[in-house]
């Protein structure tokens, strides 16, 4: 068998850098056609000098220049900007990682299903945003999808199938709760941006840091499980589990349940999704189980249960209400990263435009871009004129 050619959406984030290391360890398997950054020269530079690329994008074209220059000489062709993204994705490859976070990456990645064989989504937002628009179009090109997410790759792998059946009675998506999972709501008004950005167990972006401080990333992943795996919204539940060594657990209508337990490593479900069906083997930490004392399940910290209780409230209302969630609330992040507002107000923004706002109806993945604009404009106002009560 010949080397599968592989792109990756955003391989200077934290998922891309992982599945670039997967790479790297297993070069006889794989052939790197097209690698993207926003920003980030250095780094697309040394992952170019060690996957040889047939193709860099750079989003950011005042950086091209730069790139350019470093790339003289090599047999490299440089792409620049979303136009440059999309012309990446117009190429057929076997597969293709989906790694550029937010809604900025939804439309490369719908893109690239008609081209490619397997699609290994690490994006929220093309599922939360977009997802009926997103799984149709899978079914329609027989495209393979695999979930990275460790939540989501559990599932997969404890079904061995992206669509449940009738033995299986729900699912439970544990989660570690967060930097602030016991904190009291005087320690959630007074929290600060670096106390968020610690996360005790998963080293990732800031912006999937903040999500998971306020709850919101799980419920991202509500949606997620909801249109991955056909449930219904009573299928779906959520427990608090602060170890992150089960990353989550299928129970069955026989009253049986199975769960999935393996280091706190995001290299490991990338490599799974690589290699699907096969298991190969993967020199990487195993866990020790003599020296993991307990195993604790906790329920969600009740100041921070917004998120989730909304997750579900824009399932069961439809049309635009999640990807009005999804678009306030990365508003909303964007403004805390940025010390323009509290902790606390980021759930309270999204309360309030998912409330003000009208549930419009999608009927295209065109008014997805469309309405997403809209309700980023209308968080913008909202923020701007400080009209929560912390």
């Amino acid at each position: 068998m010949g080397k599968k050619t592989i792109t990756i959406l955003g391989s200077t984030g934290s998922i891309g850098t992982n599945t670039v290391d997967v790479i790297k360890e297993n070069k006889n398997y794989f052939s790197v056609y097209g690698l993207t950054t926003k920003n980030n020269i250095n780094l697309l530079l040394k992952q170019s000098n060690d996957l040889k690329p047939k193709f860099v994008v750079i989003q950011n074209k005042d950086k091209y220049k730069d790139l350019k220059n470093n790339l003289f000489g090599k047999r490299i062709k440089i792409l620049v900007g979303d136009e440059g993204i999309l012309e990446l994705t117009n190429n057929k490859v076997s597969f293709v990682v989906a790694a550029i976070v937010g809604l900025a990456g939804l439309k490369p990645t719908y893109n690239s299903i008609k081209n490619c064989k397997r699609l290994c989504l690490a994006n929220k937002e093309c599922l939360v945003s977009a997802g009926h628009f997103f799984m149709k179009e899978i079914k329609k090109h027989n495209c393979e999808l695999l979930p990275i997410d460790s939540e989501h790759n559990a599932i997969f792998q404890l079904c061995n199938s992206n669509s449940l059946n009738g033995s299986i009675e729900s699912i439970t998506l544990t989660a570690s709760g967060g930097p602030f999972r016991n904190s009291t709501l005087y320690q959630l008004k007074n929290a600060t941006l670096n106390k968020a950005l610690k996360h005790p167990n998963w080293k990732m972006g800031n912006k999937i840091t903040i999500d998971s401080a306020t709850m919101m990333n799980k419920a991202f992943e509500i949606i997620e499980a909801y249109y991955l795996f056909g449930l219904k919204i009573n299928q779906i539940n959520v427990i608090v589990h602060p170890e992150s060594n089960i990353h989550s657990m299928v129970n069955f209508v026989d009253g049986s349940t199975t769960a999935l337990l393996s280091d706190h490593d995001m290299r490991i479900p990338i490599f799974y999704s690589l290699f699907w069906p096969l298991r190969k083997h993967y020199k990487i930490k195993r866990m020790n189980l003599t020296k993991i004392n307990k195993f604790t399940f906790t329920n969600l910290n009740k100041f921070l249960k917004t998120a989730i209780d909304l997750a579900f409230l824009v399932l069961k209302e439809g049309n635009s209400k999640p990807l009005i969630l999804n678009a306030s609330n990365e508003v909303a992040v964007n403004y805390f990263l940025q010390k323009k507002i509290k902790f606390l107000d980021i759930l309270n923004t999204v309360k309030y435009v998912l409330k003000s706002t009208k549930n419009y109806k999608l009927k295209s993945i065109n008014d997805v871009y469309f309405f997403d604009k809209k309700i980023r404009s209308i968080t913008e106002e909202f923020i701007c004129n400080n009209k929560w009560k912390s």
